[in-house]
């Protein structure tokens, strides 16, 4: 294109201002939205401190029970610490199988009842604090000694130590409650965000370490645990698969009276993202769903463009018919039009990517804390930065400038088809 064409846009622009807001305005929205969108996905599903596994990574949460005479269900929910034994916990291919409760919330005090604060806590094995890739500032985490004594010991967050103690200085060693009853600090971690929703807490405690009213959840075949299976590759998941199908089948010929069924599980991250509760999730829907919501942002402005470009070029046809008596061709006029869009394509990416930012912290409270179960007063410690990259931005720009160049080429292809008498003729 010529700089002249550009020049030219600029002064179109000027001098119709309100319909270059619309159009600018349009092309920021979708690019906002949409690059909101990934992330939204990204955030699900990538590889994010402290869950730098996910990619080689299973997951199973959910187990259903049924009846071996009639094969009628009679009960569906998360799984006892021996089911996972059983069924997981001893297979052979993958790298570590790391067991943890579903988030709950306790009452963090100083021993005596003082600082007290409400705060989520997981219940985890050992191998919790090899399989994820937690920044200890300080201290490190209960070792396989530790966690077989049933000692009583607890990693906690910067937040949560500074709430309780005031300091995150010479706090490892000291003592702490939660629901008063007295833990150790062994060490403190860096600040999670609600995003990592296989790790995210404000302390963490040796499930051995619970009280013995729990012991429902330890020994039947339903409780309030799952389990991650991380895998040296993501080569070895059908292997994986093939030798849990033969743990389950081992186990479920050690029930009397039962069968435990688990859906297709371990899933994948994103499966696992859109299992909300037991039954096989529709993910051929799933992936339609979201590659048509993506269409639509893009179609729908895309059409809302079209028909505002074919309303400025008929309310511009005498302009052009001028122009065709002076003799520029239809070519130079699509041209002209066609940069008209690039420059409030260029704007518009601008403040697309700036929306897409303020979108993404706005809703960040929102829609990535999945564990706010309980209310509590948190933080989420989101960065957009890490999820919006370079070349998510450009593929979205390169597409949106694509669907705005079609919408506006089509009108402006029309119109400038019109003759020089018809176009000089019109009011």
């Amino acid at each position: 294109m010529k700089i002249s064409y550009f020049k030219q846009a600029i002064r179109t622009i000027k001098d119709n201002p309100y319909s270059a807001f619309i159009s600018i305005m349009g092309v920021a929205l979708s690019i906002g939205i949409i690059i909101s969108l990934l992330v939204a996905i990204r955030a699900k599903t990538m590889d994010i401190e402290p869950e730098t596994n996910r990619s080689r990574s299973l997951y199973v949460k959910w187990v259903g029970v049924k009846e071996k005479n009639t094969g009628n269900f009679v009960v569906n929910g998360f799984m006892s610490l021996k089911t996972i034994k059983e069924c997981f916990q001893s297979l052979k291919t993958p790298e570590a199988v790391t067991i943890s409760s579903f988030i709950h919330s306790h009452l963090a005090t100083l021993p005596g009842g003082s600082n007290q604060k409400r705060c989520y806590v997981l219940y985890t094995d050992d191998v919790f604090w090899k399989a994820f890739d937690f920044k200890f500032i300080d201290g490190k985490g209960y070792n396989k000694e530790d966690f077989d004594s049933g000692i009583r010991k607890i990693v906690i967050s910067e937040k949560l130590a500074r709430t309780i103690f005031g300091s995150i200085k010479n706090v490892v060693g000291k003592q702490m409650q939660l629901n008063f009853i007295t833990y150790t600090v062994s060490g403190i971690v860096e600040d999670l965000s609600p995003i990592t929703v296989a790790t995210y807490a404000h302390a963490w405690i040796p499930l051995t370490s619970i009280h013995k009213t729990q012991s429902a959840d330890m020994e039947g075949i339903t409780g309030m645990y799952k389990c991650q299976i991380i895998a040296h590759s993501s080569k070895d998941f059908d292997a994986i698969r093939a030798e849990t199908n033969q743990q389950v089948s081992r186990y479920n010929t050690t029930l009397a009276n039962y069968n435990v069924e688990f859906y297709g599980q371990p899933d994948t991250r994103y499966v696992e993202d859109h299992r909300f509760g037991p039954g096989y999730p529709d993910m051929q829907r799933s992936y339609l769903s979201d590659i048509g919501f993506i269409l639509i942002l893009l179609i729908v402005p895309a059409i809302n463009l079209s028909g505002l470009t074919l309303f400025r070029m008929r309310r511009r046809i005498v302009e052009l018919g001028v122009r065709k008596a002076y003799g520029a061709t239809r070519k130079t006029l699509i041209w002209q039009v066609l940069s008209e869009q690039m420059v409030y394509s260029l704007i518009g990416g601008g403040l697309g990517l700036l929306l897409s930012f303020i979108t993404v912290h706005f809703i960040s409270d929102y829609g990535f804390n999945y564990n706010n179960y309980f209310g509590l007063d948190i933080e989420p410690h989101f960065n957009p930065s890490v999820f919006i990259t370079p070349g998510t931005f450009l593929l979205t720009f390169i597409f949106c400038v694509i669907i705005n160049l079609l919408s506006a080429g089509i009108p402006a292809w029309r119109v400038s088809s019109a003759s020089i008498v018809k176009s000089l003729r019109e009011d």
